[in-house]
């Protein structure tokens, strides 16, 4: 029976492990393990992880156990999933295990794969939206857009006013429901200014969208790995 999944070889193919803070997103600022992925099956263009886009990429192969340990070896209970694009790695079971165990996850995926409608209680999305400015806005699965609810965060990393225009466009038609997702909106690093988007969320009265910058790139330089 073939895989539903990309990369299913019994192994994690990792490119990096490391803790950190949380640049971006709900837990920006807290401390948390990243666990890299290699692989992914969009190419953007203005793609900040280009050494994880291969599964030649990896740096160790991994069994479920082997990372688990590595994972244990950190004082943290946040965990990020990351990559690449984790979603196309055999995550359940993994999942499964680090909820039972306490740990907050957040799977962070490109919205180019599909997302468990029935999910272990410890896992959050941070799902993109991929909008024209990254040259693949035509691979994102609106199907998912259900499937996000109050505890998950649809991002939107835009570097023009075309990309801010199709943000509100889809906030304002997909989700007006209660229990719609954090919204997000950071610029793409040098293309559009952080104010530019605190404008545009001003003047269009975007009350739910909050405008964050990449925090670890400005604690450190914006190409160091690790971070």
């Amino acid at each position: 029976m073939k895989s539903e999944y990309r990369y299913d070889d019994g192994l994690f193919h990792v490119t990096e492990i490391f803790d950190s803070i949380d640049g971006e997103g709900k837990r920006t600022g807290c401390m948390a393990i990243f666990v890299r992925l290699a692989g992914c099956n969009l190419r953007c263009t203005y793609c900040d992880t280009a050494y994880s886009l291969e599964l030649s990429d990896t740096k160790e192969a991994l069994t479920e156990d082997e990372l688990i340990r590595r994972i244990h070896a950190f004082p943290w209970k946040n965990i990020t999933l990351t990559g690449g694009e984790p979603m196309l790695h055999p995550l359940r079971h993994l999942c499964e295990r680090l909820s039972e165990e306490g740990y907050d996850i957040n799977i962070e995926t490109n919205g180019a794969v599909p997302l468990w409608e029935d999910r272990p209680s410890g896992v959050f999305y941070t799902m993109d939206f991929k909008c024209s400015g990254s040259g693949i806005k035509e691979s994102m699965r609106k199907e998912n857009f259900p499937i996000l609810k109050e505890k998950d965060v649809l991002k939107f990393v835009v570097g023009s006013k075309e990309d801010l225009d199709e943000m509100k466009e889809i906030t304002k038609t997909y989700f007006e429901r209660k229990d719609h997702p954090e919204f997000f909106v950071s610029p793409v690093w040098g293309k559009i200014t952080p104010a530019e988007l605190v404008e545009y969320v001003r003047e269009n009265r975007l009350s739910r969208v909050r405008v964050q910058v990449q925090l670890h790139k400005i604690i450190w330089d914006p190409n160091r790995r690790g971070v």
